[in-house]
């Protein structure tokens, strides 16, 4: 099995759960020297502002268990999605890109979102800068 040099991540779905999921895998990677890039776009985008980040939305999986999950990943110290994108740069080569289409589509501005975003990039700009160049692809 050969190693994992440079992992691209794709997120789409905007639930807590799976934007937390994608941030758990990209740490894992980033702690083990792997390359990390994460595009956030459609639902994901969405999330990534100022004023939605700290809603801690879950999938349809969890109804009923909303309020059980939001305490235990508080306790867990998992309820701070920008803290976590800023821990996973830390630890390693991790950069977060959010989708231009996205961003105009939802008519949200980049004043809007959170800080801890690197860039504002076109699906093909990372297609070829990140997808066609990594060893793995993960799709969220």
């Amino acid at each position: 099995m050969t190693a994992v040099k440079k992992l691209a991540v794709i997120v789409t779905r905007g639930s807590y759960n799976n934007l937390l999921q994608a941030c758990e895998l990209a740490r894992i990677a980033t702690v083990a020297g792997t390359q990390v890039s994460v595009f956030f776009r459609d639902e994901a985008a969405l999330r990534l502002t100022q004023d939605k980040v700290k809603d801690m939305v879950f999938s349809e999986a969890y109804k009923g268990r909303d309020a059980h999950m939001r305490e235990i990943l508080r306790a867990r110290g998992k309820h701070d999605l920008p803290a976590i994108l800023r821990e996973i740069k830390e630890k390693g080569d991790a950069k977060f890109s959010v989708c231009r289409d996205s961003l105009e589509l939802l008519e949200i501005t980049v004043e809007k979102l959170i800080p801890e975003l690197d860039e504002v990039q076109a699906a093909d700009a990372f297609w070829k800068e990140e997808v066609a160049t990594a060893d793995q692809v993960l799709t969220f």
